[in-house]
């Protein structure tokens, strides 16, 4: 790699940002796939119970035990292996070399911690959402850069959240319209599968619907194999310039 795409030397423009969240998917794709795998099968672990069970995709069985259990043990392993994905982006990132078993265990220390700031963002978020919604709105967007700061940097719950308020503090607006643009380019994806789905459907003429509920899972979740890096290099890359504005604004002599 010719060089170092986190941290960023400078704070960047928007299209600077996103042009470094490309860069660093594209260089790290092959070495994060296992990761983006395992994420796409752990998130879809209640789908195919469902299919199993005779159900349809994404419906909730209420009075099944063994559903609750598989979704709840479906939830720990992706916040674990997201953890996971983004210590081995900002590796490759960094130009450095990491194993899966340092990763998962690093990610696994911290898994704790980042159940308990998610549990406190989200309080913060749903009181915000009750006073006038605006307050939660600007917290949901304050907190974006929580995950990386406690996965990455090893700050506690609160201190994460803290941090993430003071890095996104004046690029509020910058920071959520890039999430915006990359959550669209996921997003036109996704709507191409629908729209493949559909088209099968209409060609099986409602023969077998547990067919084309099967291919829905496997295509999604190809596509969840390639759109989870890429939600982690942005996130990577909009950390890395919030970081070099921080270290800018606090020590502008540096």
């Amino acid at each position: 790699m010719p060089q170092r795409l986190y941290p960023p030397a400078r704070p960047q423009s928007i299209g600077a940002i996103l042009d470094t969240a490309f860069q660093i998917f594209g260089v790290s794709l092959l070495r994060v796939l296992p990761y983006g795998i395992l994420l796409a099968l752990s998130a879809r672990l209640a789908d195919l119970y469902n299919l199993a069970s005779g159900r349809g995709i994404g419906r909730l069985a209420r009075h099944d035990l063994q559903w609750w259990l598989l979704y709840l043990f479906s939830v720990v392993l992706q916040v674990l292996l997201w953890a996971a994905l983004l210590l081995r982006q900002r590796a490759v990132a960094q130009d450095e070399h990491s194993s899966m078993r340092t990763e998962l265990t690093l990610a696994l220390r911290r898994l704790p911690a980042l159940f308990g700031m998610l549990a406190l963002g989200l309080l913060a978020v749903a009181g915000g959402m009750l006073c006038l919604v605006v307050p939660g709105v600007y917290l949901g967007g304050a907190f974006a850069m929580a995950q990386p700061a406690l996965v990455l940097e090893g700050r506690r719950p609160l201190d994460a959240l803290k941090f993430s308020v003071q890095l996104v503090r004046g690029s509020w607006w910058r920071t959520v319209l890039i999430f915006v643009v990359a959550t669209i380019i996921v997003f036109v994806f996704y709507v191409l599968a629908i729209v493949i789905l559909g088209i099968l459907y209409q060609f099986t003429r409602r023969a077998d619907v547990a067919i084309v509920g099967a291919t829905a899972v496997v295509l999604i979740s190809t596509l969840s194999v390639f759109s989870f890096p890429f939600i982690g290099a942005t996130m990577l890359a909009v950390f890395g310039d919030l970081q070099a504005r921080h270290a800018a604004v606090t020590n502008p002599q540096a």
